[in-house]
């Protein structure tokens, strides 16, 4: 099933965010428990100015389980590079609570 959404945010990675879980919820609400809980953005190599690349470290919480993770991606657009740390962390979230997952090394034993 396709979904669109829209959210607003205190930033675009914060709108960003807002909308994977609008999407997601209804599918998979376990997620409601996931939170952010720090974001951080580092230049790279500031010699090249705006064509560095940056890391954006993300860091989530599970508040049912008490458990925090961090995922990291590196790109030299700062909002792909977000995209694609949200994405991991939420991820990560769905393939920890879930009792079987197609994407597990186990699977495939």
């Amino acid at each position: 099933m396709d979904r669109l959404e829209v959210s607003d945010g205190s930033g675009p990675i914060d709108a960003l965010s807002k909308c994977f879980l609008k999407a997601l919820k209804p599918s998979h609400p376990y997620l409601s428990n996931v939170e952010l809980t720090d974001y951080k953005v580092r230049i790279l190599d500031p010699n090249t100015a705006t064509g560095a690349a940056t890391r954006v470290m993300i860091e989530f919480r599970d508040r049912h389980e008490d458990t925090s993770w961090s995922t990291v991606s590196v790109d030299r657009n700062v909002v792909s590079a977000s995209l694609n740390a949200l994405l991991d962390g939420y991820e990560y979230a769905l393939i920890e609570q879930a009792s079987e997952c197609m994407l597990c090394d186990d699977f495939f034993d």
